[in-house]
């Protein structure tokens, strides 16, 4: 693989990390306790949908290209090792989970904005969890893509040695449960 396509797919991994990070600042939606508690929260649904909906698709579009990127440095150093298939599916596993939890955290808002009813408030919970283990079981996946290519840049020297040291972010991920977004923000570094 040229050193172009390894630049680009570098530069896809920063930028899959920079715009995720609003919608950690944004947060989740809450139930609310009153019905004007969640007309105060839900009037700015429109902004909680650009930085927890729109931003996300690019983490997502950005993220496909780093790993499929990072997937072809590691088979052109390891060759079809399980290593590089290990971290060709925990890449796949994280990033369709995470899309999954995308969609179901900004199914109330949407449903908000788009059909301008905030009783659909009552239904948020579900949608919540669902997101919530979501995002937890992404992890699982971003663990095995870290391990994996740690093991790979170890064994291979793909990547310059002293990144092996990072595979220790992938302990975090694994600790998805107990860390939560603290496991979060070891996948995106």
């Amino acid at each position: 693989m040229n050193s172009a396509a390894t630049r680009i797919g570098g530069l896809c991994g920063v930028a899959s990390a920079l715009v995720i990070i609003p919608a950690y600042l944004v947060g989740s939606p809450e139930t609310p306790a009153s019905g004007s508690e969640a007309l105060r929260y839900f009037d700015s649904a429109a902004s909680f949908l650009t930085a927890n909906g729109s931003l996300p698709l690019l983490h997502l579009l950005f993220g496909l290209v780093f790993i499929g990127v990072l997937v072809a440095v590691l088979r052109n150093a390891a060759g079809p090792a399980g290593a590089v298939y290990i971290a060709l599916i925990g890449g796949a596993v994280f990033l369709t989970l995470t899309a999954a939890g995308l969609a179901a955290e900004v199914a109330v808002p949407a449903a908000i904005v788009q059909f301008n009813d905030i009783t659909v408030t009552d239904y948020a919970q579900p949608f919540l969890a669902l997101s919530f283990w979501l995002y937890h079981y992404s992890q699982i996946g971003s663990a095995a893509l870290i391990f994996a290519t740690g093991f790979v840049v170890w064994r291979t020297g793909a990547l310059p040695k002293w990144t092996v040291i990072l595979a220790v972010l992938g302990v975090p991920a694994l600790l998805h449960a107990w860390l939560g977004l603290p496991s979060a923000y070891c996948t995106v570094a």
